[in-house]
């Protein structure tokens, strides 16, 4: 049946070149429809090809960055260190060198636990080339300053009644014992030079800035040095001013130490008030006094618009061997400074009582805390007949804190405590647990 076969022959070559075609395309298309078809190319599994996917259909997005914790620092300061001669012979060696770590021995753990401790030099250090006296014209060895910078005080307060005690020469034996031994150890309140005075320091933690400003009522009646107008920080009322504003400028917090006040009055007197009221009015928010040689109360004051001031109007003498049972009590005074966000602000205070110890000899004279002091360390304290009739003991201690620092004053653990709230916009609970 010749009619039904097919005729194949002619057709084959083209049949061929189609099927040939086909399959180059096939083969050029494949990765182009595994794309399309989400399927893994040869040679990739599918956790390759998830990643691709999920980097293409959902990009990770950053999230936003977290509130930073707000920063706190810890000041703390003690009182006067009143270079007497009983004090200054309490650090002689048997070789004859001299050495006062131990004034601070009691208190050097405080000292650590603080950013910024800061102490009220009360008398010049002119050093022994001077010759070392007592009162009233003091001149004390520089061995003070060595054991100051040892047990890491980061402040030293020179404005005071007897910054001059030793004119010109005295005050620069002091700036360049600072300057070329303790180049750590910040000291305020004297200069040598026009751009030292005009300076405000800055303690800066975190982006968290403190300032810290000092000034004396007096220098005794003793001139300033010829030429030295800026030798020494006085309440002079337009350079108090212009510093305190640009403080509020450069920083958070702003801390005046002023050497004020009367001599052995336990309250302020009006030069203290009406100082701190201009203070109050500028925005200050720390205020730590020192020079009538006793303690005095802790206050906070507060402005119309809600603004608060700490105020430890005195925290007398931390050693010395001045005549009164009254001047053996001195005081530490510690602020907890907060900042959060672009608030800051004190959020607690204390003030502890500190004793200086008073005997002859070597290593004599020193302090102790309150909390810890012993009636046996009252019954063996050299003031106990320096100034009979007054019943010295521990209790004495307790009792006369007590009278002074009032109802805030917790006579079981010998320490005044309180607490100040943020101010509006800042996180309570944050600040708090920092």
């Amino acid at each position: 049946m010749a009619g039904s076969r097919r005729n194949e022959g002619p057709l084959a070559p083209y049949v061929v070149a189609v099927l040939v075609a086909l399959a180059v395309a096939a083969y050029a298309l494949f990765p182009v429809a595994q794309s399309l078809l989400g399927a893994a190319p040869v040679g990739e599994g599918p956790a390759q090809q998830q990643a691709e996917v999920l980097e293409y259909v959902a990009p990770q997005v950053d999230a936003p960055a977290p509130e930073p914790d707000p920063v706190t620092i810890d000041l703390m300061m003690i009182g006067d260190i009143l270079g007497h001669r009983s004090v200054w012979e309490s650090g002689q060696e048997a070789d004859g060198s001299l050495n006062y770590d131990h004034f601070f021995a009691d208190i050097k753990p405080d000292i650590e636990a603080s950013d910024i401790a800061i102490v009220n030099q009360e008398t010049i250090l002119g050093g022994t080339e001077l010759g070392l006296s007592g009162y009233p014209v003091f001149n004390s060895p520089q061995e003070f300053g060595d054991a100051e910078a040892a047990a890491g005080f980061d402040v030293v307060l020179h404005a005071t009644n007897h910054a001059v005690d030793q004119g010109k020469t005295g005050l620069l034996n002091t700036i360049h014992f600072w300057e070329s031994k303790h180049p750590e150890v910040t000291y305020l309140g004297i200069s040598e030079t026009q751009e030292h005075y005009d300076q405000i320091y800055v303690y800066e933690k975190d982006g968290f800035r403190v300032a810290i400003l000092n000034y004396t009522y007096d220098t005794n009646g003793i001139p300033l040095p010829e030429g030295m107008p800026w030798a020494v920080n006085l309440f002079d009322h337009d350079k108090v001013v212009s510093d305190v504003s640009r403080a509020r400028e450069m920083a958070d917090i702003v801390v005046v130490c002023p050497h004020w006040g009367t001599e052995y009055q336990l309250y302020p007197d009006e030069f203290q008030t009406d100082w701190a009221r201009t203070f109050l009015d500028m925005g200050v928010d720390v205020v730590i006094g020192g020079h009538p040689h006793v303690i005095e109360p802790v206050e906070v004051m507060e402005r119309e618009d809600g603004h608060r001031m700490v105020v430890f109007w005195s925290v007398g003498n931390f050693v010395s061997t001045s005549p009164g049972c009254e001047n053996m009590i001195g005081g530490l005074a510690k602020v907890r400074l907060v900042k959060d966000g672009d608030a800051a602000w004190v959020s607690s205070y204390s003030f502890t009582p500190t004793v200086t110890q008073r005997n002859p000899g070597y290593h004599g004279i020193t302090a102790f805390k309150l909390p810890t002091y012993t009636e046996e360390q009252a019954a063996a304290n050299g003031i106990a007949t320096a100034d009979p009739g007054k019943g010295w003991s521990r209790q004495w201690c307790v009792d006369f804190c007590s009278q002074v620092l009032g109802d805030g004053f917790d006579r079981e653990s010998c320490v005044l405590e309180g607490e100040l709230p943020a101010p509006e916009g800042a996180d309570e609970e944050l600040a708090a647990a920092a």
